[in-house]
């Protein structure tokens, strides 16, 4: 019996140790992420979308521009990748209390609902990627976190289809003066 709590209780930290933190965990924070203030004005990003094994396939760029009215963040987006066809999109976001966000755009199919917590951001929607097609939307699903400082925003972008990774984008955000 003593060598069976030598295996299991390393086993059980271990497990323990790999669950999920809950977007209220960030409630605490002392940098904060307010979307108006960040991608109010201009914004740039660059970063990577990989395969599903994690394997980079295109580099990509963003400038972004975001304008605040009645209640609403709008957010215009030219999208550079480093092979194929710029793309523009928007965004329009709307802060539906300290915690809850709603947000459509271009190539949100539906409503996109989000949780704010202290620096970090989550949202999951459905994304549109063809006109016609077997696969015309994907689900989206991107994880923010505000770095210290407030100028550094890092973006995680899980695709799915049929509940099955297709394609991870990792992203930097930063917020021009």
């Amino acid at each position: 019996m003593k060598y069976c709590s030598i295996i299991f209780l390393p086993l059980f930290l271990f497990l323990t140790g790999c669950s999920t933190l809950k977007p209220e965990s960030f409630a605490g924070d002392t940098t904060v992420l307010d979307p108006v203030k960040f991608f109010g004005g201009h914004t740039h990003s660059s970063g990577v979308l990989e395969a599903h094994r994690g394997k980079p396939s295109v580099r990509i760029t963003t400038k972004t521009a975001g304008t605040f009215a009645n209640g609403i963040l709008h957010i215009e987006q030219d999208l550079y990748p480093e092979r194929g066809k710029q793309n523009h999109r928007n965004f329009n976001l709307k802060l539906i209390d300290a915690n809850h966000v709603e947000g459509t755009g271009s190539d949100i199919s539906g409503t996109a609902h989000g949780k704010l917590y202290g620096n970090y951001f989550t949202w999951n929607f459905r994304l549109k990627i063809a006109e016609k097609g077997l696969v015309q939307y994907v689900n989206m699903t991107q994880y923010m976190y505000l770095m210290p400082g407030g100028k550094t925003l890092i973006i995680r972008s899980i695709i799915r289809k049929f509940g099955i990774i297709v394609k991870q984008i990792t992203e930097q955000f930063y917020k021009e003066n």
